[in-house]
């Protein structure tokens, strides 16, 4: 082949290199392009909202692949309805009152302990001595009340042997002061300024340090209801000192979680949960209930199903850039590197073929030849000389564009010599006979 094929197949697989990293660049800038993700949560005004608002405003901040857009609802059970309408990707929400049929858990992103405040003088001891008397709940959400009834259940409390009395945030204190509770069923999270400070105005209101009422049977009622849990109030988890509780205090465990559509990537979903876990350095300071963030538990028999792209994250088996896409570029680059070949293939049948069609002027001098030993008229051999002319004017344009090599001007300049003297010897034998 000669040096203008090879110089065309160097040029096609040239072309083919950079067309592949115009593939690898365009894709690398597609797939970093940050996805927004709608994120059901309510009520406004909630600790959850707050904690959203926080993701998003911390994501935006810190330029996440992943962004939060809010979607406002009335509560839990509005959210999960959201989520699996399909009209939300993700959800914050307190499975025990009510929990997505189409997502899964990505993170817990609160975690409460429930346990009874009571007097001494109301001589309430345990959960059974509750009969008879008047419990407060907070009213919102409407979650507090059934898991009350749920505890009161579990000791075969029934609903008409006490008096539930629901309250707002605002009321605890005056309804403990008027009398007009007895004990109160605190669901706040342990550590968090609203439940030490709800212990402190109790302790306040009742001129002595509260009675903290254990709920022993934990682990019978997590048995029974998969989004309870049983934990522990550790000693000193309510301050004081004394510390409260003197000693830790067995009672059940609820969450609030984060949970993404099951339809989710689970590439996308382990970026999501990286970036919400780095959160918890950059918004301790503005937003301490941040830290109260967890991983949940990764095991098969975890009572609430992880979501895989989060598991695969939690357990480090999440997948790495060209684990995910390193099968593409290999084909890309075998797809390129055959399209590279196949052009460089037809660039080097097209280049022979003009070279071909540029070498056929050469057939013609021959043919020229001939027919000028024979002529016996000078004009028509001048009319053929202008011919041959005309020949070597084309393979000059020919050369110029690269069609013929030097190799195949030498062939031509010995043709055209050869013409060029045949005619001269023809024109002298002319003249003499």
């Amino acid at each position: 082949m000669n040096r203008l094929g090879v110089g065309r197949r160097g040029l096609a697989l040239l072309a083919g290199c950079i067309a592949l990293g115009g593939l690898v660049a365009a894709t690398s800038y597609y797939l970093n392009q940050p996805r927004t993700l709608r994120l059901a949560v309510g009520p406004l005004g909630s600790e959850d909202a707050r904690l959203a608002a926080a993701f998003v405003q911390g994501l935006n901040r810190d330029k996440a692949s992943v962004r939060l857009r809010l979607v406002l609802t009335e509560g839990s059970a509005d959210s999960a309805r959201k989520i699996d309408a399909g009209e939300a990707d993700l959800a914050i929400l307190r499975p025990d009152i009510a929990t997505p049929s189409t997502a899964d858990t990505v993170l817990v992103t609160r975690r409460s302990y429930p346990f009874f405040i009571t007097t001494k003088e109301s001589a309430i001891g345990r959960i059974a001595d509750l009969r008879g008397h008047k419990v407060g709940v907070v009213r919102a959400p409407s979650g507090n009340i059934t898991l009350l009834k749920r505890v009161l259940a579990q000791y075969e409390v029934r609903e008409e042997e006490v008096e539930i009395v629901g309250l707002g945030p605002d009321e605890v204190v005056s309804a403990s002061k008027e009398k007009r509770i007895d004990a109160f069923f605190a669901i706040n999270a342990i550590g968090s300024r609203t439940s030490n400070d709800g212990v402190r105005r109790l302790r306040s209101a009742w001129g002595e340090d509260p009675v903290l009422i254990p709920i022993r049977e934990a682990d019978a009622l997590a048995a029974h209801h998969r989004a309870i849990e049983a934990g522990e109030i550790v000693r000193g988890a309510l301050g004081g000192d004394p510390p409260r509780p003197a000693e830790s205090l067995q009672t059940i465990s609820i969450t609030s979680r984060l949970f993404a559509s099951q339809s989710l990537d689970d590439n996308l979903v382990g970026d999501l949960t990286k970036d919400i876990l780095g959160l918890r350095l950059t918004l301790a300071a503005e937003l301490p209930a941040i830290q109260a963030l967890e991983t949940p538990s990764t095991d098969k028999d975890a009572p609430l199903p992880v979501h895989s792209g989060a598991a695969a994250y939690i357990d480090g088996e999440q997948e790495t850039f060209f684990d995910r896409y390193g099968d593409w570029f290999y084909i890309s680059a075998m797809a390129l590197s055959a399209l590279g070949t196949g052009g460089a293939a037809l660039l080097s049948r097209e280049s022979a073929n003009r070279r071909r069609r540029a070498m056929s002027g050469l057939d013609e001098l021959l043919q020229l030849l001939a027919v000028i030993r024979s002529s016996e008229d000078e004009a028509e051999l001048a009319r053929l000389g202008r011919e041959a002319d005309l020949i070597l004017t084309r393979v000059l344009g020919d050369y110029a564009k690269g069609d013929l090599d030097t190799a195949a001007l030498a062939a031509y300049r010995i043709a055209i010599d050869q013409v060029g003297r045949a005619v001269a010897e023809r024109q002298r034998a002319l003249a003499e006979g």
